[in-house]
């Protein structure tokens, strides 16, 4: 049994526009609305993802040939080791 609390994203994202100077009367109906109309339903929120420029490639590139670490290499751009293996096969020169 998963006892980890998992936060109410609702009250999460309402919290946030309060702090920012949101009218709380719109905030509630905001959050009337999202409760009936998604209210019981796991709903996925994927995170942001930036979408690498060439130099980027090429940054991990040069550091996949050095003697740094896979593992290091990864962390340090924000990769997977399938995609660093992937742009070192393609040979981004």
């Amino acid at each position: 049994m998963n006892l980890e609390y998992e936060p109410d994203i609702v009250e999460v994202i309402l919290l946030a526009c309060q702090a920012e100077g949101f009218d709380p009367d719109v905030a509630r109906l905001i959050e009337s609305k999202i409760r009936t109309d998604y209210g019981g339903q796991r709903i996925r929120i994927p995170k942001r993802r930036k979408h690498p420029t060439e130099e980027d490639r090429q940054r991990a590139f040069n550091d996949g040939l050095s003697d740094m670490p896979t593992e290091a290499v990864t962390a340090k751009h924000g990769i997977s080791r399938a995609t660093l293996y992937r742009w070192m096969k393609a040979g981004k020169i």
